[in-house]
């Protein structure tokens, strides 16, 4: 028979008079996290099961199905800008490659929590009893309409009333600890409707019609609406169900727990958790919870004790051993009776049943195989009672009552809340730029890099900044590359600083958005005379002046606190400021001017370093006509010839030539705090590749602070592409960074600090071994939310990935 008798909101009344309260568990993510943390987690989990002394609960983990379609068309109404038409276009192009590789539906696991609900016991007045004998007589008068009638189904106002405030009650206790959502009619629609076979509907597509009819003392609602949903042919067969809809049928199978062979240790017994990973398929699982009050529970245990005593006795009267298993019994119930009395807990008679379903029976028969293997190494040993399949299918449906008392547990709250109930992992947005998937789970990943700034519910940041991190040829550029297109696709600008020069062919490769790249090559070539010019290149007069200071002490080695140096320098540089034609060469005729040894010997050391071949891009007497402009969407600034020192070459041994690489980069980066003080409502992007040459000089460090700062104001983000964790995790940085990549590492002193960078166990060896393992294209990732996992990254198209690819082209012999 069908349980369920009225719904209303996420109230589902059932034909014992029972009412269940349902919720949805919003999912936690469980990946990475320390061993401390996992146990805060089952604390919270066992003291939301732990507070209701008395009831039922009904727990049910459904795999729903998420359109791909749905999310992509989503995510194309975040785009804006020039390139609207090109982006939507490649949108709907990656659309299609994506079906075509993983299907139309992604699977989701959702979570769902029925709590039975208590009428407190009213006073006895006359007054209840009146309202008593009214419901009893009102009760009467609906089963003679039901008899007769059969049609409607009536629910007295008063009753639901009741039941809501203390659903009211309920929610605000269970909602402390967890995020938890109320359910509506559309989502008991979308359950009933699959458990009773219907696939391929995406979960947020679904509505369900209840028309109900509210009149002043009762409600009434038609039995065929509610009943609607489970509209399907089930044909049982010992073992399996065939469900046959109009389009589609299923074969389904339902497993239960028969025993529990060994301990589950926690953590590493999640089943919720771990077969998510596990199963490429969809399982669902119900928990059909009764609450055993204490005192039940320990006169149950205390007669189970008496029986075990006696087969005791009986063995020794007959002078015979008593057996091991019987022995066993007993120390564990003197166990459970200690722990009872002592904690004042409750007992939870629990029913576990599996629902395994596929297309074909064949099918079916190897899902079934992997599902018990999977339980098995748990010591869990599951079996698929014969003529039962109808009866446990009946449980997973709301407010529905427990079908079979042969394979009931006795299990502890520690033993469900150490199941991990809710915990999966997500990583990244529910749409926006799809990046890869998720290497445990085979999930799509999004991202939108802008919304840190909007302060999402749930972010642990608002930094927009980023952060691509490991050793050569792990795929760090790739990936930031692929996230830059994306962005300035979907509206964005970007800036980026290219110091290795490998984004030179990018107009051609991009061919789609050719004409909203730029690329400004700085090469030594005359007419680039001047250009990075610090009174060049800056529009305001003390901006270029701070940078002057900054790029010639840099360069001297002149530090602010050179009481006799730093001044006579400082003086040069004022006295350029403030006059006509300003330039950095004019800075040495100010030097020479003031006469001083010191002066002079400062004005041979600049001197000295003017005459490198593309030393002049610095260096100008203000005769310069020409200036970069930023008008693109997409600006790549190169400069050739740049030598850059290694990444282990200390400050105090940089040749003259990385010094001045040095500096120019500090120069560009510099002017791209121009940039991003351009139009706020524009999401803009500043790219510093190979970041950690000047991440090492206190000016770089200084320069990076700063553009991180105005760029959370002014809605631009500052993307770092280096090498070390260690580069971009001084305090002051490391909490103002929003996304992490970190590629592949080998060496383990570097490993540990990229662990921690991304606030992670490093002493955890599984953890080390992640990030030891990872292959090319894959990093661990960290969102917004402060999630942690493992992503492929996956450009889907060819020409993208040949334009991002920035490994030298192998010759093969078709190629010779």
């Amino acid at each position: 028979m069908f349980p369920i008798k009225y719904i209303e909101n996420n109230l589902v009344f059932n034909h014992d008079g029972e009412c269940f309260a349902y919720y949805e568990l919003t999912p936690y993510n469980y990946s990475f996290l320390s061993p401390d943390e996992k146990y805060m987690v089952h604390d919270n989990f066992r003291q939301l099961i732990a507070q209701n002394r008395d009831g039922k609960i009904h727990a049910l983990q459904i795999a729903t199905e998420d359109s791909l379609r749905a999310v992509q068309e989503r995510s194309k109404k975040g785009i804006t800008g020039r390139l609207k038409e090109i982006a939507c276009k490649k949108v709907d192009e990656q659309t299609e490659a994506l079906v075509e590789m993983i299907g139309e539906n992604q699977i989701d696991y959702r979570f769902f929590l029925g709590f039975k609900l208590l009428v407190n016991e009213e006073e006895i007045n006359l007054k209840s009893m009146k309202k008593s004998a009214a419901m009893t007589f009102t009760d009467f008068i609906y089963e003679v309409n039901h008899k007769l009638m059969g049609d409607f189904v009536s629910m007295s106002n008063d009753e639901v009333g009741r039941f809501m405030k203390m659903e009211k009650l309920l929610e605000s206790k269970i909602s402390r600890r967890f995020q938890f959502r109320r359910l509506d009619k559309n989502d008991f629609g979308y359950l009933l409707e699959h458990i009773y076979g219907n696939t391929g509907v995406a979960y947020s597509d679904y509505s369900y019609d209840l028309p109900v009819k509210k009149l002043k003392r009762e409600t009434l609602v038609k039995r065929y609406d509610l009943i609607r949903p489970t509209r399907c042919m089930i044909e049982e067969n010992q073992r399996y169900l065939k469900i046959e809809r109009e389009d589609q049928t299923t074969y389904v199978a339902y497993f239960t727990i028969n025993n529990i062979v060994g301990e589950l240790d926690f953590p590493s017994s999640e089943i919720f958790y771990y077969q998510q990973q596990q199963f490429t398929f969809p399982v669902s699982t119900s928990m059909n919870v009764e609450i055993v009050t204490n005192k039940k529970a320990l006169t149950t245990v205390r007669n189970k004790k008496k029986e075990l005593k006696d087969l005791d006795n009986h063995a020794w009267e007959a002078g015979n051993e008593t057996g091991n298993n019987v022995i066993e019994a007993l120390d564990s119930v003197n166990e459970l009776e200690t722990n009872l009395d002592q904690s004042k807990e409750s007992m939870y008679k629990l029913s576990y049943v599996i629902r395994v379903a596929a297309n074909t029976l064949e099918e079916l028969k190897r899902r079934c195989d992997e599902v018990k293997d999977f339980y098995d190494d748990l010591n869990v040993k599951l079996v698929r009672p014969f003529g039962d399949m109808l009866g446990l299918h009946g449980e997973f449906i709301p407010a529905s009552k427990r079908y079979i008392n042969d394979y009931i547990q006795y299990v502890t709250s520690d033993f469900l809340a150490g199941l991990g109930f809710g915990a999966t992992q997500q990583l990244g947005e529910t749409d926006g730029i799809y990046i890869g998937y998720n290497l445990d789970t085979g999930k799509n990943v999004y991202l939108k890099p802008s919304l840190a700034a909007q302060g999402v519910k749930g972010s642990v940041t608002n930094a927009l900044a980023a952060a691509f991190l490991g050793s050569l040829g792990g795929g760090k550029s790739f990936c930031n590359n692929l996230i830059i297109y994306y962005a300035v696709l979907f509206g964005g600008k970007a800036v980026i600083v290219d110091p290795k020069s490998e984004r030179g062919n990018w107009q051609e490769t991009l061919a789609d958005i050719a004409h909203e790249i730029k690329i400004v090559n700085l090469t030594s070539e005359n007419k680039n005379k001047g250009l990075l010019d610090p009174y060049v290149i800056m529009k305001r007069t003390k901006d270029a002046e701070s940078l002057a200071i900054d790029i010639l002490t840099f360069l001297t080695g002149i530090s602010s606190r050179d009481g006799e140096k730093f001044p006579v320098l400082r003086r040069a540089i004022r006295s350029v400021t403030q006059s006509k034609k300003r330039g950095l060469l004019r800075v040495i005729d100010e030097l020479r001017k003031d006469g001083s040894l010191v002066a002079e010997n400062i004005a041979d050391h600049i001197e000295s370093m003017t005459d490198y071949d593309f030393a002049h891009l610095l260096f100008s007497d203000g005769d310069v006509e020409q200036s970069i402009s930023l008008d693109r969407q997409l600006n790549i600034i190169q400069v050739a010839d740049l030598v850059l020192p290694d990444k282990d070459t200390k400050f105090e041994e940089y040749t003259t030539m990385e010094l001045l690489s040095v500096a120019m980069l500090i120069v560009i980066s510099t002017f791209a705090l121009d940039f991003i003080h351009s139009d706020r409502s524009i999401f803009k992007m500043v790219d510093l590749d190979e970041a950690w040459t000047f991440l090492q000089v206190a000016q770089g460090k200084a320069l990076s602070n700063k553009l991180i700062r105005a760029g959370r104001s002014m809605n631009a983000a500052v993307y770092f592409v280096t090498q070390n964790s260690g580069d971009v995790d001084d305090e002051k940085m490391k909490n103002n960074i929003g996304l992490k990549f970190a590629f592949r590492s080998t060496d383990i002193k570097e490993i540990k600090n990229t662990l921690e960078f991304f606030g992670v166990d490093k002493e955890d060896e599984g953890n080390q071994k992640r990030l030891r393992d990872l292959e090319n294209g894959q990093c661990l990732f960290q969102d917004l939310y402060g999630r942690v996992g493992v992503i492929q990254i996956h450009p889907v198209f060819a020409d993208l990935f040949h334009a991002f690819d920035t490994r030298p082209p192998v010759q093969t012999e078709e190629m010779r």
